[in-house]
Parts: structure tokens; C-alpha cells; sequence
């Protein structure tokens, strides 16, 4: 008997328990309705109180997911956006194979428009794009992406999207928009130049159809219009075959260069274009550019190369053209001798220890110094060019030494410069390579010997200054990048930098923004021919920068260096120095 009241009870139990869980499955789903409902009609915090039981006081269930989703909902249209990315980042996490993951990806997208944030926004509707099996999601994301990229984004902001996918089909998507973009700012040629590249990379995307399309209207991409002013840039960007550049440096510079004329153009009516050219390293790539950049009347000056070897072959292909070309970085002294065309934005090695010669005459008053230098590398044309101009400017060289690189001892040579020690009031020391610095510094605090060090911009990377801080704290070189990085000049142009293209500034970017910037100073005010570019850029003209100020001497070769002091463990500026000619 007693075997039996427990069975029936048991039975009893389980029959409850059935009752109970079909009970509660009909009590979510008609609380569910009355929230949406609630939704509907704007009730929007009895909605999230019935939403939040569905969701956290029930085991998962048919409308868990559901309710995360208008949980969500309500907080973008109370523009609670923290919440609201709280939940769909949560759910994105907990529910990845969920049947709501594309219109969750649209809510993001919805709630950083509404937040104002542009960029993200459009990052989230490519990644819809990316990820979604749907072709009307896919669909519905594009359609929003293409209308924050109008009305919101630039050309940097844009490639910087770019470069962050590797799915062809948002590549394709975001390439087209650049160009779209560049066409609203009236750069066609940047235009001409974004579709162009679609079409090529992209033949089968379905943006292939809009780019030629574009390209084909009556847009006016006449080469001899006067309104139209653009600049070429030739750069080894070394392009793959997904579209994206695998030259870390070049594609810096192109960054550097672009967010100066984004800067131009924001306060004029009339745009300066852009035509980038990838020079992919070849010589016959090279030749093909700088003939296209000379047939388009509208391109006044060419930005690049950047190595000296490009650059010798851009000249030797570019001589009859007659159209000026600057490079940011070429160093090389012969360059300007190949083209009365060709400029240099960076100092050549002969300037180099011209410009030491005279700071260390004019400035420092010095009268009689040594020299230690290498016999391999740069630092043989360093030291000469140096000797030369000072002992032009009545100066006196009193001691010469060289050494082979590769030296694990300097005893000798600064034994016979510490002899000399009560005649000379300081010694030169341009380096090729920095890792002899330490050795250098140590002979010298081995004789004891306490004296003013100057040098070139090997010794801002090089080590072992802990040796002797006295004698380190003498030491004085020129350099063709420097910037304070703790200054307010850095925090306010890096700010406003990254606010535009999401990255920070670095020394090959401001190697183009400067150089590009240069040439924009060049081009303001006057009529853009390009005779009058060359005559202007003769004239002298300073143009301030952030590594370094430009003013183009009559050898064609940017005059400036910055003068840096190592004092206490940093490295200050003390001047940026213009050489006398």
C-alpha cells in the first residue's frame, strides 16, 4: 500500500511540473506580446520591467532572444546608447548563431548614428556587408554606409576602412564610395583615380557597373582646365593584389600628404586634387607615371619619389617635361644636378655638415675643432663638407682621424685628438653607425677628457650616453626630423590628426604632410603654372613644419636642420637652423 501512495504521488508531481512548464511557456509569450505592444505605443519602461522577467527569471527560451533585441531597441530610442551597446555586444557574445545576429548588427549601426558616431557606424554596416549570408541585409547595410560616407566621412577616413578589411566585396563597396566622396569635394582627379583602381581590382564586384559609369558620364576630366589645380604623388607603395599597400613607409608618407591637402581644401572653394601613383619599384612603371602626370596639364607639381635611386630615374625620365618635382626625403647630393626641375625637402649629406659648420661658427662662437669620422658610409661626406665650410668661414680644423667601421677600439685616435685637448674647443663626430657611440664615449671618459661633442642624426638613436653624463650633456647634432612629443604643438596636431584618419602622427607621415604642405604654400596666391611654382619655390620661401621647416636654397635643397641638445636624459631642440648661402 505504501508503495503505491508514493507512486501516485510521484505521478502527481510530474503531471504539476508538465502543467506548471506548459503554463509558463503561454505566460512568456503573452507577456511578450504586451511588451511589444508596450513598445509600440512608447511605453517604453513597462516594456523593459516585463522584458527583463522574460529574460532573467526564466530558464532560456523562445523569446530570450527576442526580448534581448527590443530590450535593445528601447534603449536607442531613449538614446540610452550605453545600454544599448551593453546589450547588443552581449548578445552578439551569448547568441552568435542567433537568427537576430543580422538585425542586431543594424541596431549597432542605428545607435551609433544616432550617437553621432560616423565612423563606427559605417564600420559596423561593413562588417554586415562582411559577415551576413543575407543578401537584404547585405543590401540594407550598404544603403546606410553609402549615406554616412556622403554626408560624414572624408578620403581618410574612407582608406582607412579600406585598408581594414580583406573581403573583396567591402573593399570593392568602400573604394567606390571614396571615390564618390572625392567627386562631392571636386577632386576629380582622386576620383578618376579611386574608380580606376576599382575597376581593376574589382572587375567582378558589383560596384564594377556605378565606377564605369562614373568614369563615363560628362564629368569635366578635361586635362587643360585652368580651375583645376592637382598634384601627382609617386610612391613604391608596393600594391598587392587585395588593393592594400605593403610599403609600411610609403603608405605613411601618402598619409601624411593626403591629410595636408584635406586641410588645404577645407578652407577653399576650389580644390587641390590628388593623382596617386603606385611607382611599384620598377623602372618602367616609373616612366609610365611621370608621362601621365606631364600629359594632364591640371597637375602642376609631382610629390615623390622618396629614394634616391627612384628619384634618379624619375629625373632622367622627366628632364624635357618641364614640370617641378619634390621629393620629402631623397638625401642623395648629385639629384639636383640631374634636373633643373627637382627639388630636395630633405637636406642633402653636404648641407648636413655645412649647416654644423656654420651653427658651430656663428652660434657657439667656436673657433678651432677635431674631427672623428668614419671612412665608410655617409660620414666621409659629412666631415668634408663640413671642414670645408668652416675652414671657408676662417675656422680651423686642428686634427682629422678616421676609423674603419667595425672598430672595438678608438684609443688611438682619441689619444692623439686628447693631446690637442688645451688647443681645441670641440670635436666633430658624424656617425654612420651608431653602435660605435658607446665605444667613442667611453675612450673618451677613459682619458678623462670633458669636451663639446657635435655630430648628425646617427647619435639621436644611439646608446651608451649613461657612460658620463657630463660628458654627455655636451653633445649637440643636427637632425632632419625632430618633435617635442610631451609638447602641445604634438597633443593638438595628433588629436586632430587621429580624429580624422583614426592613427598617430609618426616621422613618415610628417615627412609628407610637411613636404606636401611645402608645396601647398608654394601654390597659395599665386597663378598655379608651372613655371610660376618653380619661380616661387627659388624665391626663398619658409614654410614652417613639424620635423623640420623648408625654404629651398639655390642648389634646389632644403636649407634647414634642426640643432637637438642631449641634456639630463632628453633630447631638446635648440633651434632650427637655416644655412647661409
Amino acid at each position: 500500500m505504501h508503495k503505491y501512495i508514493i507512486l501516485i504521488f510521484t505521478l502527481f508531481t510530474f503531471s504539476i511540473s508538465i502543467i506548471a512548464q506548459t503554463y509558463s511557456d503561454g505566460t512568456i509569450n503573452s507577456q511578450f506580446r504586451l511588451a511589444v505592444s508596450m513598445y509600440s505605443t512608447g511605453d517604453f519602461d513597462q516594456a523593459l520591467v516585463i522584458l527583463d522577467k522574460i529574460i532573467n527569471e526564466n530558464d532560456y527560451n523562445s523569446k530570450t532572444t527576442a526580448s534581448e533585441f527590443f530590450k535593445a531597441k528601447i534603449f536607442i530610442e531613449q538614446k540610452n546608447f550605453e545600454s544599448a551597446k551593453k546589450v547588443l555586444t552581449g548578445f552578439l557574445e551569448k547568441y552568435p548563431n542567433s537568427s537576430y545576429e543580422d538585425e542586431i548588427r543594424i541596431l549597432r549601426v542605428k545607435y551609433n548614428l544616432e550617437d553621432a558616431n560616423y565612423y563606427i557606424a559605417f564600420c559596423e554596416a561593413a562588417s554586415i556587408i562582411d559577415l551576413s549570408s543575407s543578401i537584404e541585409y547585405k543590401n540594407k547595410a550598404k544603403s546606410i554606409a553609402q549615406d554616412v560616407a556622403f554626408s560624414y566621412l572624408n578620403e581618410n577616413q574612407l582608406q582607412r576602412l579600406y585598408d581594414s578589411f580583406t573581403n573583396n566585396e567591402v573593399k570593392a563597396f568602400i573604394l567606390l564610395q571614396i571615390g564618390k566622396v572625392l567627386l562631392k569635394s571636386n577632386d576629380v582627379f582622386g576620383a578618376k583615380g579611386a574608380l580606376n583602381d576599382l575597376i581593376g581590382r574589382y572587375p567582378n564586384s558589383e560596384e564594377y557597373s556605378e565606377a564605369k559609369q562614373l568614369l563615363d558620364s560628362p564629368l569635366d576630366y578635361s586635362t587643360d582646365s585652368s580651375t583645376k589645380v592637382a598634384i601627382g604623388v609617386m610612391l613604391p607603395l608596393e600594391t598587392n593584389s587585395t588593393g592594400e599597400y605593403t610599403s609600411e613607409t610609403s603608405a605613411e608618407i601618402l598619409e601624411g600628404i593626403k591629410y595636408a591637402v584635406h586641410e588645404f581644401n577645407k578652407t577653399r572653394e576650389e580644390k587641390i586634387g590628388l593623382l596617386v601613383r603606385d611607382t611599384k619599384s620598377e623602372l618602367p612603371e616609373i616612366e609610365k607615371i611621370i608621362s601621365e602626370f606631364a600629359s594632364i596639364a591640371a597637375i602642376k607639381a609631382v610629390l615623390g619619389p622618396i629614394y634616391s635611386n627612384e628619384v634618379r630615374a624619375t629625373l632622367q625620365e622627366s628632364e624635357s617635361y618641364n614640370i617641378p618635382v619634390i621629393s620629402p626625403t631623397a638625401t642623395d647630393d648629385d639629384l639636383t644636378h640631374i634636373s633643373e626641375n627637382f627639388f630636395q625637402a630633405n637636406p642633402s649629406f653636404s648641407i648636413r655638415g655645412s649647416v654644423m659648420a656654420q651653427y658651430l661658427f656663428f652660434v657657439e662662437n667656436k673657433r678651432k675643432i677635431s674631427i672623428l669620422n668614419s671612412i665608410e658610409g655617409y660620414s666621409p661626406s659629412l666631415a668634408a663638407n663640413f671642414a670645408a665650410e668652416f675652414e671657408k668661414l676662417g675656422g680651423t680644423i686642428v686634427r682629422k682621424e678616421t676609423y674603419k667601421e667595425g672598430s672595438i677600439s678608438f684609443d688611438e685616435h682619441i689619444g692623439r685628438i686628447v693631446a690637442d685637448s688645451i688647443l681645441i674647443e670641440g670635436i666633430y663626430i658624424p656617425l654612420s653607425e651608431n653602435s660605435v657611440a658607446p665605444m667613442i664615449l667611453a675612450g673618451f671618459v677613459k682619458n678623462n677628457f670633458n669636451i663639446p661633442i657635435y655630430g648628425n642624426q646617427d647619435w639621436l638613436t644611439a646608446k651608451g650616453f649613461e657612460t658620463s653624463l657630463s660628458l654627455s650633456n655636451n653633445l649637440t647634432f643636427t637632425t632632419d626630423y625632430f618633435f617635442d612629443y610631451q609638447g602641445d604643438d604634438y597633443y593638438n596636431f595628433n588629436s586632430d590628426f587621429n580624429s580624422t584618419t583614426g592613427r598617430d602622427i609618426n616621422r613618415n607621415i610628417l615627412y609628407g604632410y610637411d613636404a606636401a604642405k611645402y608645396l601647398l604654400t608654394v601654390i597659395r596666391n599665386i597663378e598655379p603654372t608651372r613655371s610660376n611654382i618653380r619661380s616661387k619655390i627659388m624665391s626663398g620661401l619658409i614654410s614652417i613644419g613639424y620635423h623640420n621647416n623648408i625654404s629651398i636654397g639655390k642648389n634646389r635643397i632644403n636649407k634647414f636642420l634642426n640643432i637637438v641638445r642631449y641634456k639630463n636624459g632628453v633630447f631638446e631642440l635648440v633651434d632650427k637652423f637655416r644655412l647661409n648661402e
